[in-house]
């Protein structure tokens, strides 16, 4: 099901761009630390923070090249592709999901209240025009509400174990490490 929803994902008419999840560059997406065999779900266009499916598994992760370390370069942020949505449209951006692995909850709202403040400016009009239009199609194109992800997300992440992922070579020798 999560593959057949990030397909039809991927056909709405709808800046990506304005809810974090650019489609540009889905053919060269990977980085040292993007597992073997991942598919892209989307990028938020900062730092190489993009988001993928793992073969065989429903979940969706988030890969962090830049701020991550072992154990935290690749972690789940929702169970399936449309709790990801609902992440999704309770954040308006998909930004906040790759960082709640280091915010506390306090954090994590504070996050969540600078961009309504940014809003509640009147600034960058066209921008929340065009998230809102986004935001409005993923929710009539899957019929899901926005769910708050922070205890859900935290408790995935804490139960992880990273041991499932595959790396390439280049993961190891960018870290330095030896291979299992």
């Amino acid at each position: 099901m999560t593959r057949d929803d990030l397909r039809t994902f991927r056909t709405l008419e709808m800046n990506f761009e304005s809810i974090g999840l650019l489609q540009s560059g889905a053919e060269d997406f990977s980085c040292f630390c993007t597992p073997v065999d991942a598919e892209y779900v989307g990028r938020i266009g900062c730092d190489g923070v993009h988001f993928v499916l793992l073969p065989g598994d429903e979940r969706v992760f988030c890969v962090d090249p830049a701020m991550g370390e072992v154990g935290t370069f690749v972690l789940p942020v929702a169970g399936d592709f449309q709790e990801f949505l609902s992440f999704v449209l309770f954040c308006q951006n998909a930004n906040p999901l790759s960082q709640i692995w280091w915010m506390t909850e306090e954090r994590f709202r504070e996050l969540l209240a600078e961009d309504a403040a940014a809003r509640a400016t009147g600034n960058f009009v066209d921008l929340f025009i065009k998230k809102d239009a986004a935001l409005a199609a993923i929710e009539a194109a899957f019929g899901v509400v926005p769910t708050d992800p922070y205890e859900k997300v935290k408790v995935m992440q804490a139960a992880f174990d990273p041991d499932v992922l595959r790396f390439s070579d280049e993961y190891f020798d960018t870290l330095g490490i030896e291979r299992e």
